[in-house]
């Protein structure tokens, strides 16, 4: 697969103008909320990026965008492989596999847009709710897409092999959070540290264990089933058109 595409498509401009819009609303805000004294250099939640102005405005407008413009994205991935799997004569299961896939991703995509415009520390249970929905289609909407473009007549196995190790990854992540969540005891961390997603205050004291552990597994996740995953796209939309 290639790391680097030269003489871009249409297509694949759109993508790789969403994922950097995407990199730099998590990064710049990271950047000025640590150099403002927001936040500790190691490691803030992603969600607190949002707290304060001006990184939470530049947080919240450009991962939307990024969000926007992934929307014909998914639709041009699942027209293609439509015909690919026709041409291919697949299973018609498969085809159903490709409309849950845009379905799931489309949901997906709401679901993230909502999340960055709902403030934790304003709105924790909604903000919560929708970016762990985001977080569990994204993962499964990978999955099926490996599942789907495996049906395709002579589609690079190294595509297929790169988005499942980044799937994993992402898988594991998610199984990593969700365990360090859990594991605070009265013995790591006394009264009044609580696990994070029972904690309603964002103060920008993050040294305890519990934290930046939930907060690595969280920022690796997104590198990696997300912005990594959704990178090897690339591969599909050469010579693709979102505006016909």
């Amino acid at each position: 697969m290639k790391l680097i595409y030269r003489n871009q498509s249409q297509g694949q401009k759109v993508l790789n103008f969403m994922l950097l819009t995407a990199f730099l609303s998590l990064v710049i805000p990271y950047i000025i909320g640590v150099s403002n004294g927001h936040h500790s250099a190691w490691l803030p939640m992603i969600s607190e990026l949002d707290k304060a102005t001006p990184e939470g405005t530049l947080w919240s407008a450009g991962l939307s965008l990024a969000g926007v413009i992934s929307i014909p994205i998914w639709i041009k991935l699942y027209n293609k492989w439509d015909r690919q799997l026709r041409s291919s004569n697949a299973d018609p299961k498969w085809l159903w596999f490709n409309l849950l896939f845009v379905i799931m991703a489309q949901v997906g995509t709401v679901s993230f847009i909502w999340t960055v415009n709902l403030p934790y520390n304003e709105y924790p249970i909604p903000h919560g709710v929708t970016a762990a929905l985001y977080f569990y289609l994204t993962l499964l909407l990978g999955t099926i897409a490996i599942l789907v473009v495996r049906k395709i007549d002579n589609y690079p196995k190294d595509v297929i092999k790169t988005r499942l190790a980044l799937n994993l990854a992402g898988y594991a992540c998610m199984v990593l959070l969700g365990l360090s969540v859990r594991a605070l005891t009265t013995d790591v961390c006394e009264e009044p540290c609580r696990p994070l997603f029972m904690n309603m205050s964002m103060d920008p004291d993050h040294d305890h264990i519990i934290h930046y552990k939930v907060a690595i597994f969280e920022w690796l996740m997104v590198f990696t089933a997300q912005i990594g995953y959704f990178y090897t796209f690339n591969y599909d939309l050469e010579d693709e058109s979102i505006i016909e």
